[in-house]
């Protein structure tokens, strides 16, 4: 009986996760948890609330144009599929560049980084 509750619930929280965040959200005419500022901004999974949804285990949906991936910036990359993008940061030390929306051992030219090398002349 105890692993059948178990499991029912591993089910639902995998699926409470999963549903794409929605803009405004469900939690924001009540009052209590979806005042100003009492949130995070933005779309918000509409099971959850927002204290919740804001952590960093939480998968952060976006919405997407096309199917395929980006980089968002010079560490973060953007997985878009046909429901929604996930943002995915490059965490593996080996890959800490995000390059033409993989994680790469090889910055871009905009994020390679500067150096400080001075000219002597001979």
């Amino acid at each position: 009986m105890y692993s059948k509750v178990l499991i029912a619930l591993c089910v639902l929280v995998a699926v409470a996760t999963a549903v794409p965040a929605q803009p405004g959200g469900a939690w924001g005419g009540w009052g209590g948890w979806g005042a100003p500022g009492a949130g995070p901004a933005g779309g918000v999974n509409p099971w959850l609330p927002p204290w919740l949804a804001g952590a960093p285990w939480i998968p952060q949906w976006t919405i997407c144009s096309g199917v395929g991936a980006s980089c968002l910036d010079c560490t973060t990359k953007l997985v878009c599929t046909k429901i929604g993008g996930l943002q995915r940061a490059c965490t593996d030390p080996a890959l800490p560049y995000c390059n033409l929306g993989q994680c790469s051992a090889t910055p871009t030219a905009e994020c390679a980084p500067a150096t400080t090398e001075a000219i002597v002349p001979l």
